[in-house]
């Protein structure tokens, strides 16, 4: 075993060292066909080969070189590593001549997640790589299907190496989400980015992303999981940095109407959109056709907590056009867009119980209970009357007796 390795290693490094590269190339490829010759043998010359790599002058000789090695390591279980590696030299250089198609074709035949014999440290480094290129080439699906074969739990690790991975992982995560407008998961990777310890450690930084947290978690639509979130993001330590964001969450956690005209555009457009002295702003709501289009989302949410509202305090409303004038000026909302709104928020759950009834001009905000549900509930309130009843009945009684008994103490002991 030792001899055939010494042997085909000095051969390969002969070739080398008189520089003969079109015998270095042939001796490699004869080598490695050889099947009298062991694999530990076969792999020890391909690891000498791959130190020789930056040593080789010529740029033409060393990718050819590359080429050699990489066709003769191709299908090798044993010698997966030393491919990979050789790959990733050749999506680097491809990558800084803007060949970014043949970059990620190169990339993305190797499917390191299996590669037993490779560390993890070095197969997350892949993976974020093939993810950096699928975000570049717009392929987000590709990206999002990589995301799935990193574990979350690799970045528990504190070391600086593994923290900027992890912000770079997140990073990507996050264009991913808004590409998909999944707000809550992009409100989720913003806070896991919040609780790296890096970005802890720059004050900057964390409130930049902070204010992140809070705006994704408003515009996500209201359900179980965001309204958690909402009180989860409220009860961070860190919200009493930026205030007035933390002043935009308790709106939405306020069981009340929010005006758009008096309190959001008033008080909190410069803010989140242009930034005030002392305060900057987020790309969030930027003047750009994107966030423009979470601008106008973020009007959606305000009217969407404005109808739960409604729907909390209000069983019917009619549909006649006076009262819906009226309502969508409640709402501060567009009167033309205010039907097709309000059925949105039904079709998609916001308000499951709601009815419109077109013949009767009538919205029925809350569902009509059937008679025997009715009967049930007054069955069951006066089981509970009775049974408070009852309970103070024998509380009365028990203070008379207590009372009884010390008032006919003190006259016994006198006699």
């Amino acid at each position: 075993m030792k001899s055939n390795s010494r042997l085909v290693r000095h051969m390969v490094k002969l070739a080398f060292d008189g520089q003969k590269w079109d015998l270095l190339n042939d001796i490699i490829t004869i080598l490695s066909k050889k099947r009298a010759i062991i694999k530990f043998a076969i792999r020890n010359m391909i690891r000498d080969c791959v130190e020789m790599v930056d040593k080789i002058p010529n740029d033409k000789e060393k990718n050819r070189f590359i080429e050699t090695l990489r066709n003769v390591t191709a299908g090798k279980i044993y010698v997966e590593v030393e491919r990979a590696r050789l790959t990733k030299r050749l999506v680097e250089q491809a990558e800084k001549e803007n060949k970014l198609e043949e970059a990620w074709n190169y990339l993305m035949e190797l499917q390191v997640e299996t590669y037993g014999s490779m560390e993890m440290l070095e197969k997350v480094q892949f993976l974020l790589y093939q993810m950096k290129l699928s975000v570049q080439r717009k392929d987000f699906v590709r990206a999002s299907i990589i995301s799935k074969k990193i574990s979350i739990k690799f970045f528990d690790n504190k070391s600086d190496e593994i923290q900027n991975m992890k912000i770079e992982y997140y990073k990507y995560m996050v264009e991913i989400g808004l590409q998909e407008t999944n707000y809550l998961d992009v409100c989720r990777h913003y806070r896991a980015l919040f609780e790296t310890a890096k970005i802890q450690a720059d004050k900057d930084k964390m409130k930049e992303v902070l204010k992140c947290v809070v705006l994704f978690i408003v515009l996500t639509p209201h359900g179980n999981e965001q309204w958690d979130l909402l009180h989860r993001v409220h009860l961070i330590r860190q919200m009493e940095l930026i205030p007035e964001y933390n002043n935009l969450i308790e709106l939405f956690i306020n069981e009340e109407v929010i005006p758009w005209k008096e309190v959001i555009l008033a008080k909190y457009e410069a803010l989140l959109r242009q930034g005030v002295p002392g305060i900057s702003p987020t790309h969030v709501f930027s003047y750009s056709e994107e966030g423009n289009k979470r601008w106008k989302s973020f009007h959606e949410r305000v009217g969407e907590h404005n109808m739960r509202m409604v729907a909390k305090y209000y069983t019917q409303i009619s549909f006649d056009r006076i009262s819906f004038d009226r309502m969508a000026e409640i709402l501060e909302y567009p009167v033309d867009e205010m039907e097709s709104f309000l059925c949105n928020l039904i079709v998609t759950g916001i308000i499951p119980d709601a009815k419109i009834h077109r013949p009767s001009r009538i919205i029925n905000l809350r569902a009509r209970r059937a008679d025997i549900e009715t009967l049930d509930q007054w069955g069951s309130n006066v089981k509970k009357l009775t049974d408070i009843l009852n309970k103070v009945s024998h509380l009365i009684l028990k203070e008379e007796m207590v009372h009884r008994h010390l008032v006919d103490t003190p006259s016994s002991k006198s006699k």
